[in-house]
């Protein structure tokens, strides 16, 4: 399918004020969306859960991305998964980054480099949200 059908069908999908399928360049940080507008997900109490965006995001050199998430129950908890360089490895490894805990909110700046991987999170605390 198009990107620009995916966008549409993704707008249609999306609350009031969500972003668009793909990414979009915001300063030097790109703006995450998934294809399918935004994911729900679950959290349970006392341990992580996690979920994934059915699409994969193409990354390149120096790209750094922006997640967010609204709770419709609970106060969850949030990592997000980015990639960092590893001298050892000689490649992208992947890094879970502390997103904060609340009803909302948003990390940017997650480092995601030249990596074409899905786009993860992890929720603790019983919650139902939705995430992109």
């Amino acid at each position: 399918m198009p990107l620009v059908a995916m966008a549409a069908l993704a707008t249609a999908a999306s609350p009031v004020g969500a972003a668009t399928a793909g990414t979009t360049k915001s300063g030097s940080v790109t703006t995450m969306a998934s294809c399918n507008g935004w994911q729900n997900a679950g959290g349970i109490a006392g341990r992580w859960t996690k979920s994934k965006d059915p699409c994969s995001l193409w990354g390149h050199k120096g790209l750094k991305v922006r997640y967010r998430w609204a709770a419709e129950r609970g106060t969850p908890c949030i990592k997000v998964k980015g990639f960092k360089w590893s001298k050892t490895k000689k490649n992208y490894v992947a890094k879970w980054y502390n997103a904060g805990c609340g009803k909302s909110g948003f990390i940017k700046n997650v480092p995601w480099g030249n990596v074409a991987a899905h786009p993860e999170i992890k929720i603790k605390g019983f919650s139902l949200l939705k995430w992109q």
